[in-house]
């Protein structure tokens, strides 16, 4: 076998290699031709005007607090966010490459006139304002790009397609889609009408949500804070009607859904209703004289019963620290009490308890859960078998309001259970309250000493 290919590699091996290193320690450098058409500074840009071939001009202003508002004879919101992304593009517009330095005509490359778009920035320069008007025209060759130029410089740009784009928008694009305008932080209180009925909710120092219409129940914190969030972000979808007197089409009589948001401006109201080809459609007090479409989901959002809205927990006292135990089952009673560091049953025979049945009696406890509500009477107690309950559970955290409840007797079918001192039924799963029972005979029974003789049969 010749020796010669195998030497041949191994040269070509080699010298790869040393390309490789040589590379890695000198790395190329790569200079940045992209030439500013626009460099100014965002915040310096007072006023920007996008023109295109038969549209109608749009307008926005910055205001005095920095807030963007379309011009006249626009009278709508505008969406923070899209203006200021637009407004970033603007101030900071590079090209992809300088195609002339000097053009004379520009009518081949579509840009005489307003072009095919023309994007207006009015900027704050000292005491002095300054207009860049940045004009677009035709596609260039390739596609990918598109012509532009500065006006009142020679210079020939292209730049890609979408950054033309970005400024080829529509009054609804820019504008706030936002149904309602109101301060998350300063809500007090909602009510939802739905076809469950209306539900009222209040909000209290400590930033939790209770029921308060139809009676006053214990509220499911998230489930109310979604509904919240999913009102205060509620968007339309297009614009039906607006400005205009109201043309009959749309007809609010028989709504699907309303809900009311107060805040320390007032009361915000919308208005949901469903058409004929199973859209739907909404009113806002916050945008009057308009019927704007919006989704089937944020419209079945709003479409909940009472029951979705209850706290299904029969224990309040979360993972907060415990101090105290009551607990009865039949004739066995039991109270256990936190001391320093141990937990010691202090009815009864006082002795202590190993800390992790403990333990597991809270978190059987904390998990008990409600599957359904068939009652709302404290009158009713005695035929869910709670007038002489076969289990009670009084819990102590160590900060707080505590927690006490009587169930029923797990012998049957059905288990109910319900808070002491509120009127509400809870039917509750019957595995559940076994596991309860189960942790407090395992709690109580007697270990044997390791230390003890065994007993002589």
């Amino acid at each position: 076998m010749k020796p010669m290919p195998l030497m041949i590699a191994l040269g070509v091996l080699v010298i790869l290699g040393g390309l490789v290193y040589y590379t890695e320690e000198n790395p190329p450098s790569f200079g940045d031709d992209k030439t500013p058409i626009v460099d100014v500074e965002q915040d310096s840009i007072q006023k920007v005007i996008v023109t295109r071939p038969d549209k109608d001009p749009i307008e926005l202003r910055r205001g005095e607090d920095d807030e963007w508002t379309f011009g006249e004879p626009l009278m709508i919101p505008a969406d923070q966010s899209s203006v200021n992304s637009m407004v970033s593009s603007l101030a900071s517009m590079d090209s992809d490459r300088v195609v002339e330095e000097n053009v004379v005509n520009w009518e081949p490359y579509g840009l005489t006139g307003q072009g095919t778009a023309q994007v207006e920035a009015v900027v704050e320069e000292g005491e002095d304002e300054k207009t860049y008007r940045v004009i677009f025209g035709s596609d260039t060759p390739t596609g990918s790009g598109v012509y532009a130029r500065l006006e009142g410089d020679p210079r020939l740009f292209t730049v890609y397609s979408y950054v033309k784009s970005g400024f080829e928008k529509e009054s609804f694009d820019l504008r706030d889609k936002r149904l309602l305008f109101v301060d998350d932080d300063k809500i007090s209180r909602v009510v939802l009408k739905a076809a469950g009925g209306t539900i009222e909710f209040g909000k209290t120092g400590d930033s939790a949500w209770h029921i308060l219409e139809p009676q006053p129940l214990r509220a499911d914190n998230f489930t109310v804070g979604d509904l919240v969030r999913s009102l205060r972000n509620a968007e339309m979808m297009s614009v039906l009607e607006e400005g205009e007197e109201p043309s009959g089409k749309y007809d609010f009589s028989k709504p699907s859904a309303g809900a009311e948001i107060v805040d320390e401006s007032g009361t915000h109201t919308l208005t949901v209703a469903k058409g004929e080809d199973d859209e739907y459609y909404a009113k806002s007090s916050d945008l009057q004289g308009g019927v704007y479409e919006v989704s089937s989901t944020m419209a079945g959002g709003l479409d909940k019963t009472l029951e979705d809205f209850r706290n299904k927990k029969l224990f309040d006292f979360g993972f907060r620290e415990i101090a105290k135990l009551e607990l009865r089952d039949g004739d066995t009673r039991v109270v256990v009490e936190k001391q320093e560091d141990t937990w010691r049953q202090t009815s009864g025979d006082e002795r202590e308890l190993e800390s992790g049945k403990v333990q597991t009696v809270i978190d059987r406890l904390r998990d008990l859960t409600a599957t359904s509500f068939p009652s709302y009477d404290e009158s009713d107690f005695g035929e869910y078998g709670l007038s002489a309950p076969a289990i009670e559970a009084k819990v102590e955290p160590v900060e707080g309001s505590g927690d006490e409840v009587m169930i029923s007797s797990s012998e049957k079918d059905q288990v109910y259970a319900a808070r002491v001192g509120q009127p509400s039924t809870y039917e509750v799963e019957k595995s559940a309250v076994e596991a309860i029972q189960q942790a407090i005979k395992d709690l109580l029974e007697q270990e044997e000493d390791e230390d003890d003789p065994p007993t002589e049969p």
